[in-house]
């Protein structure tokens, strides 16, 4: 329980930060939320490491204590991988600029990397938000 707490908790957190744009005009730019979103930015680097860290760590976690006793059910990838790995590509999406100091590709694709990154980042973050709030609702739920 404690696992699917703190992965949907990262997931949440992180879906919103990187869909900020959509929040934004939600909020019709209001100034604290603007505020705020400028105060996570300074912490991009290491939110997304941790929440990279929780995803990969959620994949291979074992299922402790969840028995449906069906063959092949009682893997945790099959209840946990779509949202650890959203929750992963928005930890990449937060971090790629950092990813990108120390990867030796010309400037032009490093320009398509970042703009790619910024093209589907709304997307990325509201899917990750969504899935991350469907686990924490149907975690014991099996879906083969």
């Amino acid at each position: 329980m404690l696992g699917v707490i703190l992965l949907s908790l990262c997931g949440i957190t992180i879906g919103i930060i990187v869909s900020g744009d959509i929040v934004k005009r939600l909020t019709n730019n209001d100034y604290n939320v603007i505020r705020v979103f400028n105060a996570i930015e300074k912490f991009d680097i290491p939110i997304g490491l941790s929440g990279g860290l929780v995803g990969i760590w959620n994949i291979f976690s074992p299922n402790f204590g969840f028995k449906v006793g069906i063959t092949g059910a009682d893997i945790t990838i099959l209840g946990a991988l779509i949202p650890s790995a959203l929750i992963i590509l928005s930890s990449v999406i937060l971090i790629v600029d950092f990813i990108l100091q120390y990867i030796n590709i010309s400037v032009e694709e490093k320009e398509r990397i970042i703009n790619l990154s910024k093209e589907y980042s709304d997307l990325v973050g509201i899917t990750t938000l969504i899935f991350s709030l469907l686990h924490l609702v149907t975690y014991q739920t099996v879906l083969l």
